[in-house]
């Protein structure tokens, strides 16, 4: 069986047989190595397109948002052009908002996402709302996904129990507000005054009336 060979001063002189086994296994595994690293680009099923209609300079304002079959599509504010599109496979987004250049969206798989066009390039963070698979209603309530600041810079999800509160910009975690022992947030139910949204709270019969409505900003909790 012919084995690789190597030039020695000009002369051939074959390998030893168990260093040739190693570098063919080598050759082999640089194939799957390559779809491994390709894999990692997106653990969530991402599906990401820049549309070059859109690769010009200036073309930073909060899009226009649209819930697609296959994803989320954002279109130009001021020309109506198909910006990008963003699809996770087997998931489809609930809510989506525009916030200061990006868009968060909720999924079904209770994933918030933040997606972004900087220079060209376009990013996105994710987070898991925490006990999302422990509150099927959730899924299927209005509201649960509320943008807060005056820039905005917050975006808060509302599950029936938990407010949880990340930065627009970057998912990081700013607070988290529980709903209490024998209550539940009505996500359907929200209002806003003076910079602050109001969510009605169903509590146990026999519980004082000021229970009945939880008050977040940007900043926390206020009741």
């Amino acid at each position: 069986m012919a084995t690789a060979d190597t030039v020695h001063g000009g002369r051939r002189a074959p390998l030893p047989p168990s260093l040739a086994l190693l570098l063919a296994t080598l050759l082999l595994a640089l194939p799957l190595a390559a779809a491994a690293r390709r894999a990692q680009h997106a653990p969530f099923g991402d599906r990401l397109t820049l549309h070059p209609a859109v690769r010009l300079a200036g073309d930073t304002g909060a899009p226009r948002l649209r819930l697609a079959p296959g994803g989320l599509e954002a279109y130009a504010p001021d020309t109506g052009a198909l910006r990008w599109t963003y699809a996770r496979e087997g998931h489809r987004p609930l809510q989506a908002l525009p916030a200061h250049g990006e868009a968060v969206a909720l999924w079904d798989d209770g994933l918030v996402t933040g997606t972004s066009l900087h220079r060209g390039a376009l990013s996105v963070w994710h987070r898991g709302v925490p006990g999302w698979l422990a509150a099927p209603a959730a899924r299927h309530a209005h509201g649960a996904l509320q943008l807060l600041g005056p820039r905005p810079d917050t975006v808060a999800v509302v599950t029936p129990r938990l407010v949880t509160a990340y930065g627009s910009d970057s998912g990081d975690l700013r607070w988290h507000r529980e709903a209490g022992p024998g209550c539940a947030f009505d996500s359907a139910r929200t209002a806003r005054r003076a910079g602050f949204l109001l969510i009605a709270r169903h509590c146990a019969p026999g519980t004082p009336w000021t229970t009945g409505i939880a008050a977040v900003s940007a900043a926390g909790p206020f009741a």
